[in-house]
């Protein structure tokens, strides 16, 4: 046995364990941000007068990733090989493009209003002020929409750039196979 080749399977090991330690801690993070805004949307559906979409948005938030997740899974057939690849790619691509024209809903109806309500000349309507006021929107539910938000948008481009830098190295690890082929 070699002296330094121990070392690096050392370390291959390592790595491996960060990265599947690294992906669980992801996965139940989102899962638990998921869990968080059905729940803040379910039980705020109705207090945010200001703009009623967004405990709505909270809710299908939260729960269209773990369907778009669970439904666009590849399965082993009887053979070992795995069925329903072209499938699963067309529901992760239809997942996508809805996570994203959500996220953008959602930054549409959560933002300006969260700035409505942080403006100095904000009056929110009470029993007293009925006139010249504004509908306001349960705060705590507001403040948590906007953390969301903005996490949403923390995790699209992470996962844009992600997902890019894939296909940056597949293409050019093809480029130099072509080439040694060539050669």
């Amino acid at each position: 046995m070699a002296r330094g080749n121990g070392g690096a399977e050392g370390c291959a090991i390592c790595g491996a364990v960060m990265i599947c330690c690294g992906l669980v801690i992801v996965v139940l993070l989102g899962l638990g941000l998921g869990i968080a805004k059905i729940v803040m949307g379910a039980v705020h559906l109705h207090d945010c007068p200001l703009e009623h979409m967004i405990p709505i948005w909270l809710i299908v938030s939260g729960v269209a990733p773990v369907f778009f997740g669970c439904s666009g899974r590849r399965n082993n057939d009887d053979s070992g090989e795995k069925s329903g690849g072209g499938c699963a790619m067309i529901l992760g691509i239809i997942g996508l493009l809805f996570n994203m024209a959500w996220l953008i809903c959602g930054s549409v109806w959560i933002y300006p209003n969260f700035g409505k309500m942080k403006a100095d000349d904000f009056i929110p309507c009470t029993e007293n002020i009925t006139t010249g006021c504004t509908k306001d929107c349960h705060q705590p539910l507001l403040n948590f929409s906007v953390a969301m938000v903005t996490i949403d948008w923390m995790f699209f481009v992470a996962w844009s750039v992600l997902i890019g830098c894939t296909i940056r190295a597949a293409c050019a690890s093809r480029n130099q196979k072509e080439s040694i082929l060539h050669s």
